[in-house]
């Protein structure tokens, strides 16, 4: 399995980015959202972007889609599972809302904004309610999405790996939520692979 493609940045527009990694040029298929993510990167933040992947094999054809978070693609993957909507279909739901958005409606079974989103009608967005909300709010925390920081699920990554180094996952995820409204000045516009490797640092000398 591809677990995700690094490499610069060559072209980007709508739901298409290529990324070149060494000698091979990856044509990855991405929400809108995602797009307009590595469309903001400038200069030297446009080189060793990190995309995670999923491909997507059928006898006809391999799509390889890509993603700027752990998170969109969990989503995209729970998404997939919901019958009648196809991975494309998925793709399209990523792109007219943000990850914790999605997530937070779910929490609060607001079937009004799901069936906003293009492509998403009253009885999809009642179908993805019914068959995702105590996945994707249960999985998110103990005490469900709507009381997670921003933080933990934007850096979902760095919680799970100072997790698995033995620190409490709640105090994790406060500290990181901490350390990212005191820093947010040094982040600024930072790509996110930065922000976590100097969130890394920060966090292991206040746990």
């Amino acid at each position: 399995m591809i677990n995700a493609v690094i490499g610069d940045v060559v072209f980007t527009n709508g739901q298409t980015l290529v990324l070149r990694a060494g000698a091979v040029e990856y044509s990855l298929v991405v929400s809108a959202q995602t797009a307009l993510n590595v469309s903001r990167l400038e200069g030297a933040e446009r080189r060793n972007v990190r995309i995670l992947t999923y491909l997507q094999h059928r006898e006809d054809e391999m799509v390889l889609f890509g993603f700027s978070s752990e998170q969109e693609r969990q989503l995209f993957l729970e998404l997939i599972k919901v019958s009648g909507i196809g991975a494309r279909g998925a793709l399209k739901i990523l792109s007219g809302a943000s990850v914790s958005d999605i997530i937070a409606a779910l929490d609060r079974e607001d079937v009004k904004f799901l069936s906003k989103i293009p492509g998403l009608g009253t009885k999809t967005a009642q179908k993805i309610i019914l068959a995702l909300r105590d996945t994707l709010v249960a999985g998110s925390s103990a005490t469900g999405a709507g009381s997670v920081p921003q933080a933990a699920r934007k850096y979902d990554d760095l919680v799970a790996a100072l997790s698995d180094m033995g620190y409490d996952k709640k105090r994790v995820v406060d500290v990181i939520a901490g350390l990212e409204q005191t820093h947010a000045a040094e982040l600024g516009t930072k790509p996110l692979q930065e922000q976590e490797e100097i969130l890394f640092r920060l966090a292991l000398s206040t746990l």
